[in-house]
């Protein structure tokens, strides 16, 4: 055979080659989802549940983003039967697949870009269903659920607010009830999914009762006790949230200011009168923190304030901490330590003002002086025997 040229034989190799590749571009095959058929039932007590919403949503890759899209909708019926339609993907290019496809079950969204995460925001950020800025539930007798046909797709969500299943046909959706009792939950017999019963109603309990500080206590308990993980921490977060607001349409709550302990502030200490400011004010409902305050001095001049704060969730410590109060003269004061009988204290001594702070259990405590007085000591002996420093 004779041998070709140059120009000759790069003709054939092009040739080949498009021979060869152009079917692979020209013939892009569409992806077929099946259609989703099933029953909705109530997990703990088996029965069918009718109304529910259910959506067919997916997801695919556009360039360097993910695009979520809902394909078809459905409501289970009376006996809980439900059917979503399947849908074609037609394929425009080799890179252009569905990347995850599932059903949002009781869910009052559409499309929303979070995927397999969208019963899990619902419920993580509006745990009671009263954000009226937010879509609502389907069934707020029910959680919200995403059942999702890819393997990895609840690695992406909270595990309690999604299930995988393998088959798309005859399926069963067991929903979690929303319950008065969390121990309820025992009654379900699949271990994996009593604990998804657990975890969801020990998250929402958690938000129920916020109207006082032993309240919010109780419900800080029951949010460490979700998952001791990401969700605790997602539950102690949005509770300091919804204390502040509970839903957007919460009445006014009269503000009670906390008693004031016995000898805090007494009527007179060196002959130097307590004015008539003296309070404490309202236990906050997160933190527990009472603020108590009171002047010393006469009607036109105060010359001592004292100002007890406590802070009943605040781990106790015997370490002075790093105190730099701004006052007005703070560029000439000085700071030091000063050993007590009843423990040590911190002294601010500024060019006009004097101060004092320590912590005694979980208060902290200041006695700050606007001029110098002859009782300075008294005061400070007073205090510190009724509140001892745990500063050693």
């Amino acid at each position: 055979m004779r041998n070709c040229n140059g120009i000759l034989c790069r003709l054939i190799v092009a040739i080949c080659f498009c021979s060869i590749s152009f079917p692979r571009f020209a013939f892009l095959e569409a992806q077929v989802i099946a259609p989703v058929k099933g029953k909705v039932a109530d997990a703990v007590t088996g029965r069918p549940i009718p109304g529910v919403a259910l959506t067919l949503q997916a997801s695919n890759y556009e360039g360097f983003s993910v695009g979520t899209e809902v394909k078809s909708r459905a409501t289970s019926n009376l006996f809980g039967s439900f059917s979503l339609s399947g849908f074609n993907h037609p394929a425009k290019t080799p890179l252009d697949e569905i990347r995850s496809y599932w059903v949002t079950v009781n869910e009052g969204l559409e499309a929303t870009g979070q995927e397999e995460n969208s019963a899990e925001v619902w419920i993580l950020y509006d745990p009671m269903s009263n954000r009226g800025g937010m879509p609502a539930v389907a069934n707020t007798r029910y959680f919200p659920l995403t059942v999702t046909f890819h393997q990895e797709g609840c690695s992406r969500a909270w595990a309690a607010a999604c299930m995988y299943m393998t088959s798309s046909t005859d399926i069963v959706i067991p929903v979690i009830p929303v319950l008065d009792e969390v121990k309820d939950c025992l009654r379900i017999g699949d271990e994996s999914l009593r604990e998804k019963c657990r975890q969801l109603n020990t998250y929402r309990a958690a938000f129920v009762h916020v109207d006082s500080y032993e309240e919010v206590k109780k419900d800080k308990e029951l949010c460490n006790a979700v998952d001791h993980g990401t969700i605790t921490k997602a539950c102690l977060w949005q509770l300091e949230l919804y204390v502040a607001n509970p839903a957007y349409a919460r009445p006014i709550k009269p503000q009670v200011n906390e008693p004031i302990l016995e000898g805090m502030f007494p009527n007179s200490l060196g002959e130097v009168p307590v004015m008539k400011n003296k309070h404490c004010g309202p236990r906050l409902e997160f933190s527990g923190r009472v603020m108590c305050a009171a002047g010393y001095g006469s009607e036109t001049k105060e010359l001592v304030a004292v100002y007890i704060e406590e802070w009943p969730e605040e781990e106790r410590t015997a370490k002075p901490p790093d105190w730099r109060p701004q006052y007005t003269d703070y560029k000439q004061a000085t700071i030091s330590e000063e050993m007590r009988p009843q423990g040590k204290i911190l002294r601010y001594r500024g060019p006009q003002y004097n101060s004092f702070y320590w912590y005694s259990g979980d208060r902290h405590v200041e006695v700050f002086f606007y001029y110098p007085i002859a009782q300075q000591e008294q005061f400070i002996s007073y205090y510190l025997a009724k509140f001892p420093s745990n500063f050693r």
